[in-house]
C-alpha cells in the first residue's frame, strides 16, 4: 500500500509560510518602530513579541481572496488597575497607528492594521504586571460600552513555549508542525464559505497538540532506520479525536433532536473551550467532514498506486496536494512473492 509520504511532504513545502516570510516581518518592524515614535506619554512602558502561528512555526499560506497576517503581542508593564478601562489601554495603541494605512480598525479582541496589498497585522494589548501573577489581555471595540469591554486572562508566552516543546524530538515536532499545516489546509478547503461555522486555527492546533502521536515506520531492519508516516499520524490523530465526540440534547420547535458534541481546550490556562462559539449545527457538519477525511485517508492508504491515492487525498487538501503520475509497470505497496521451496 502506498503511504503517500512524498506527496504530503511536498504538500507541506507547497503550504507553508516559511521563516523568511520578509514581507510580513517588514510591515511588524515598521509598526514596532511606529509604535515607539507615536506612542502617547500616558502609555506605560512595553514589550514586544510575535504570537500565534508566526511565533509556533506552524503557518500556512492563505488560499486565494485570504489575505497574509501575522500576530504582534504587547507587554504593558501595568496591572490592570492602572488604567481607567481595556479600551482606554487599546486607545494608545489604536491613535498610534491611525493613519498609518487607510484601514486600522479596533476589533474586540485586537487593534487590527491592513495594507491594501493583501495582508494585516493584529496588535493585542495585555496587562503584564497583576498582583496575582496572571496576564491580561484588553478586550473592547471603540463604542464598546463599560459591560462590553473586559480584562480577559491569557497566556500567549506560554501557550507559544508548549506548543513549541510538545514534542522532545526534533523530528516529531517537525511532523506535529505539519499535521497542523496539514489540517488548517484542510479547513480553508472544506470550510470556504463559513465563518463561526468553522473551527480555527488555533483550534486544530491545540486538537494536533492533545491527541497526535508520531507515527513511523521502519525501512532498514538491519541499520533500524526509520521514516515519518504522516498519512498514518493523521490516521491515528484523527481517529483518537473523534472518539471523544459526546451527545447534546437541543429543542427544535417542539422536537428535541440529539447533537454530536465536543470541545477542544487551549493547552494553557484559562483552558477556554476553543469551539464556543460553533453551534451544535456547526459541531455536527465539523464531525461528519472528520469522518469524511478520515475515510479518506484510510482508502488512500489501502490505494495500491500512490497515484490514485494522491487523488483521492487532493479533494480533502485540494490542488496543493501533488499527484503523480501513474507507472503501469509499478504496482506499489505489493511485496515480491518468493515461491516456497517446501514440497507439497
Amino acid at each position: 500500500m502506498p503511504h503517500n509520504q512524498s506527496q504530503f511532504e511536498g504538500f507541506h513545502e507547497a503550504i507553508k509560510l516559511s521563516d523568511e516570510s520578509s514581507i510580513l516581518k517588514e510591515k511588524r518592524d515598521i509598526i514596532i518602530n511606529r509604535l515607539s515614535e507615536k506612542m502617547s506619554e500616558a502609555a506605560k512602558p512595553y514589550t514586544t513579541f510575535n504570537q500565534g502561528s508566526y511565533a509556533m512555526k506552524t503557518g500556512i499560506k492563505p488560499l486565494d481572496g485570504e489575505d497574509y497576517d501575522i500576530d504582534l503581542g504587547l507587554f504593558f508593564e501595568m496591572s490592570t488597575e492602572d488604567v481607567g478601562t481595556p479600551v482606554e489601554a487599546k486607545k494608545w495603541v489604536y491613535d498610534a497607528l491611525v493613519g498609518h494605512t487607510n484601514d486600522v480598525c479596533m476589533k474586540k479582541p485586537c487593534v487590527t492594521v491592513t495594507y491594501a496589498a493583501g495582508y494585516h497585522v493584529d496588535v493585542t494589548i495585555y496587562a503584564a504586571e497583576n498582583s496575582d501573577g496572571k496576564v491580561y489581555l484588553a478586550k473592547g471595540k471603540l463604542t464598546s460600552s463599560a459591560e462590553n469591554q473586559s480584562w480577559d486572562e491569557s497566556n500567549p508566552k506560554d501557550l507559544i513555549k508548549d506548543i513549541r516543546r510538545k514534542n522532545s524530538d526534533k523530528e516529531d515536532r517537525k511532523q506535529f508542525r505539519r499535521l497542523v499545516r496539514y489540517l488548517k489546509r484542510w479547513k480553508d478547503v472544506q470550510f470556504k464559505r463559513s465563518t463561526n461555522g468553522r473551527p480555527t486555527g488555533i483550534a486544530l492546533t491545540s486538537i494536533v497538540y492533545h491527541h497526535m502521536q508520531a507515527k513511523t515506520e521502519v525501512v532498514d531492519i538491519f541499520s533500524g532506520e526509520k521514516k515519518y508516516r504522516d498519512s498514518e499520524a493523521l490516521i491515528h490523530l484523527i481517529s483518537t479525536f473523534l472518539s471523544t465526540f459526546t451527545t447534546r440534547r437541543e429543542y427544535e420547535g417542539d422536537n428535541l433532536v440529539e447533537y454530536p458534541y465536543v470541545e477542544v481546550k487551549l493547552p494553557v490556562a484559562p483552558y477556554p473551550n476553543l469551539l464556543e462559539k460553533m453551534t451544535l449545527k456547526h459541531i455536527k457538519i465539523f464531525k461528519e467532514k472528520l469522518e469524511k477525511l478520515l475515510a479518506c485517508l484510510i482508502e488512500a492508504r489501502d490505494e495500491i498506486d500512490s497515484s490514485d491515492g494522491a487523488t483521492i487525498l487532493s479533494n480533502q487538501f485540494g490542488d496543493d496536494f501533488p499527484v503523480p503520475s501513474k507507472d503501469p509497470g509499478k504496482r506499489a505497496g505489493i511485496p515480491a512473492v518468493i515461491p516456497s521451496t517446501e514440497s507439497a
